[in-house]
């Protein structure tokens, strides 16, 4: 289900905005840094999917359930990407060091490139959207019609030979903690997804958490546009960087 769009994602960043913005700060901190003399290794383009809100309620993929159980799936890009980060930063001087971070690691190149990117946008508190996520997601799953729904997939799993009084219970098992999946935690993992689908679980908790998160929006909505405005400022400055 690739379609699990909710009210908030309007406010909030995806995964190839967030490599976007990534590979303009490090555009922004390598010319700093050729300002100051220095050479800076540039991050390698980066492509991300867009898969808003993969995993918010719980595990819903029959082939990673096949092939991974509960534990997370790979990903090489990332890795690639975390990996050549690694080998720049051991590779640096204590002078490049100095430049890209500043003596104290709050100054430098790389503050410098912050604050472009933050040039004109509106200063809001973003960690406000997160709570607000968090409870919604928190409301939803107390609503009478998810808990019936909770009790459906629950009577489906003790069909299965599985007892779980809901999907978070079955997801964060702690038999589940191995370096490899085991046989157990593949055989929940399939019949935990199948049985949300049986059940239309994540359709009810994703609608009914939208209606939380749209109310939210109308009970706030000045605030809201305040957060929409410094976004479009932000990812504004980002696109001016991001081809440098």
């Amino acid at each position: 289900m690739r379609n699990l769009v909710l009210p908030l994602d309007t406010y909030s960043l995806d995964g190839p905005q967030a490599a976007r913005i990534a590979v303009a700060q490090d555009r922004l901190i390598g010319s700093c840094m050729a300002h100051r003399g220095f050479q800076w290794l540039r991050l390698p383009e980066r492509r991300t999917e867009s898969w808003p809100n993969r995993g918010r309620y719980g595990l819903i993929e029959a082939e990673p359930a096949k092939r991974y159980g509960y534990h997370p799936l790979p990903d090489p890009r990332s890795e690639a990407a975390e990996a050549w980060i690694a080998r720049r930063e051991e590779g640096l001087t204590p002078k490049e060091r100095t430049a890209a971070y500043g003596r104290d690691g709050t100054s430098g190149c790389e503050q410098e490139a912050a604050r472009e990117l933050l040039r004109n946008v509106p200063k809001v508190d973003f960690g406000r959207l997160d709570r607000i996520s968090a409870d919604t997601y928190e409301r939803a799953k107390r609503h009478p019609d998810v808990v019936k729904a909770f009790a459906r997939w629950s009577a489906c799993m003790r069909a299965e030979g599985f007892r779980y009084p809901d999907p978070m219970a079955a997801n964060n098992d702690p038999r589940w903690t191995g370096d490899s999946p085991s046989q157990a935690e593949i055989a929940t993992a399939q019949a935990d997804v199948a049985c949300k689908r049986r059940t239309s679980l994540v359709r009810i908790w994703w609608r009914t958490e939208a209606d939380y998160q749209e109310r939210q929006i109308q009970r706030h909505a000045k605030w809201f546009a305040q957060i929409r405005l410094a976004r479009s400022r932000y990812l504004t400055n980002v696109d001016a960087h991001d081809d440098a």
